[in-house]
């Protein structure tokens, strides 16, 4: 992953740690524009916020999705800091 995608993934990973669902999404957002080949973080990070909108949290299994998603061990390190 391009060094920006990965620092605006991280950007958005911590932004639904904190419940921030507008930074999320455009952190997200610019990361995806960096690099195309994120899209299935791009995926549980929307629904992560879609979750947070709707209930308040993230879901375990989201988190997990998440975690699944994430193409190295430093944004893995980020998911699970965020996840708390």
């Amino acid at each position: 992953m391009e060094t920006r995608a990965r620092s605006h993934a991280a950007e958005a990973i911590r932004a639904i740690g904190e419940g921030d669902v507008p930074l999320a999404r455009t952190s997200i957002a610019q990361a995806y524009e960096a690099d195309h080949k994120i899209g299935p973080l791009v995926d549980s990070v929307y629904l992560a916020c879609a979750e947070i909108e709707e209930d308040g949290e993230v879901t375990t299994a989201t988190w997990d999705t998440m975690a699944d998603s994430v193409a190295d061990s430093e944004l893995l390190a980020v998911v699970e800091d965020a996840r708390g």
